[in-house]
């Protein structure tokens, strides 16, 4: 039998173009995202972000508004800043940072995008990057894992 060059993935699991997830690191559950595999990079809203020094180091402080659920401000001792492309096509600096992301029951340790996606439908975008190997999109169906609300 010839071999086709496709990769095996026996453990995928099928998910809809938009689920419930957690965001365990944010303090923040049943959030619903959009499954985007246009998009590389997981990217959640942010209100604004800051870097603040603290003598021999430097911290991000970041807020966080999901859903309307009243502000948070996280502080992250690591994190980066990255050039993205955005989904108008435009490169801009974001900062980065790891956190858990759950999808089901599986928690995997994301690097996302702190941006401002107040004027999007979905302040929660999961990319192909988080999704690779673990996931399979069908692009027909929501919420596979569960109901909102």
């Amino acid at each position: 039998m010839a071999k086709t060059g496709k990769k095996s993935f026996p453990r995928l699991q099928i998910i809809g173009r938009l689920e419930l997830i957690s965001l365990p690191g944010l303090d923040a559950n049943h959030i619903i995202a959009k499954i985007d595999t246009g998009a590389y990079r997981t990217a959640i809203h942010c209100i604004s972000c800051r870097e603040i020094d603290e003598g021999d180091k430097t911290i991000l402080e970041a807020v966080f508004d999901l859903e309307g659920r009243g502000a948070t401000t996280l502080y992250f001792d690591s994190f980066m800043q990255k050039q993205v492309k955005s989904s108008f096509g435009n490169s801009e600096m974001r900062y980065c940072v790891k956190t858990p992301i759950r999808i089901s029951n599986r928690t995997i340790i994301s690097e996302v995008a702190l941006t401002d996606r107040s004027d999007m439908r979905y302040q929660v975008l999961i990319g192909r990057k988080t999704l690779n190997q673990r996931f399979l999109v069908d692009t027909s169906s929501r919420f596979l894992l569960g109901s909102p609300r």
